[in-house]
């Protein structure tokens, strides 16, 4: 495989080259392609070809003797495909992308790190490559999200805010809007006890709005208050409600954790709930 001719038309700046090679695009793009093909130019030319940094190059190569205008790099000794002018080079090397420089021009350059894509289109992601931190950063947000996905939101409880929740009910989600309800599909408490139980209280649910005294519209299943009276770290579960509830009572209202009866009292353990939720629209 060589080049057969190569011919310089003196017709004033730029020269024109014309070469005729049975090589591939693949082969005269690699750099030291001129480099490996210097004796047989000097042969075909009687001696060394002299480049210009202005030539601009017309190549025909295989298969099927394909045309294309080229420039001469001499930094990797091969041929680099010209753009023509307001666009881009109608050659692009297998498996590469177009991708603009620091320069503002389009360049091909092969894709890499997290992903690798092949002359077929078909796309590789990398393993391991899809991280939970790369997932949070990646701005999906609930508000981008279909109201037919499950969103989750983990809430931390101090013992104050559980002893005191009775009076004021803990926050676990804003409200979603006007003309949006939450939908809790399950709530999982999970308590780190440090050195003294929780004792007296109520039941415990989680509840639409901020009512006190835990008489708010209820949104979940109930948990009696012994059930809160463990003296060991332990998790809690709270099930999406089983009284269906009006939406005028539950719309644009935000989740809260309160218990009926009294306070609780003496418990110094610390909460995370975990809320499984979705946000649909009430029109």
């Amino acid at each position: 495989m060589a080049i057969t001719s190569i011919l310089r038309n003196f017709v004033g700046e730029p020269n024109t080259v014309t070469i005729v090679t049975d090589d591939t695009l693949a082969t005269i793009t690699t750099a030291g392609y001129v480099t490996a093909q210097a004796t047989n130019i000097e042969l075909l030319n009687n001696g060394e070809f002299q480049w210009t940094d202005t030539d601009i190059v017309l190549i025909s190569y295989a298969p099927d003797f394909l045309v294309g205008f080229f420039v001469y790099d001499a930094t990797t000794a091969a041929f680099v495909a010209n753009p023509a002018a307001s666009g881009v080079s109608s050659t692009l090397a297998s498996g590469s992308i177009l991708v603009g420089s620091a320069g503002n021009v389009a360049t091909a350059v092969a894709m890499s790190s997290d992903a690798t894509i092949i002359a077929s289109g078909a796309l590789t992601i990398a393993n391991s490559a899809v991280t939970t931190a790369k997932i949070n950063n990646a701005a999906v947000t609930s508000a981008k999200a279909s109201p037919l996905l499950v969103q989750y939101v983990a809430v931390p409880i101090t013992a104050s805010e559980f002893n005191g929740m009775y009076a004021a009910p803990k926050l676990l989600l804003a409200a979603g809007g006007a003309g949006t309800m939450i939908v809790l599909h399950r709530c999982d408490i999970m308590m780190t006890f440090v050195a003294a139980a929780y004792a007296a209280g109520g039941v415990v649910a989680i509840q639409y709005d901020s009512t006190a005294n835990g008489a708010g519209v209820i949104a979940s299943t109930t948990l009696s208050a012994a059930t809160y009276f463990a003296a060991a770290s332990t998790g809690f579960v709270h099930n999406l409600g089983v009284v269906p509830q009006t939406y005028s009572t539950c719309a644009n209202k935000g989740l809260y954790l309160s218990n009926i009866t009294q306070a609780f009292t003496t418990g110094d353990g610390t909460m995370i709930a975990h809320l499984y939720y979705s946000i649909v629209p009430t029109v």
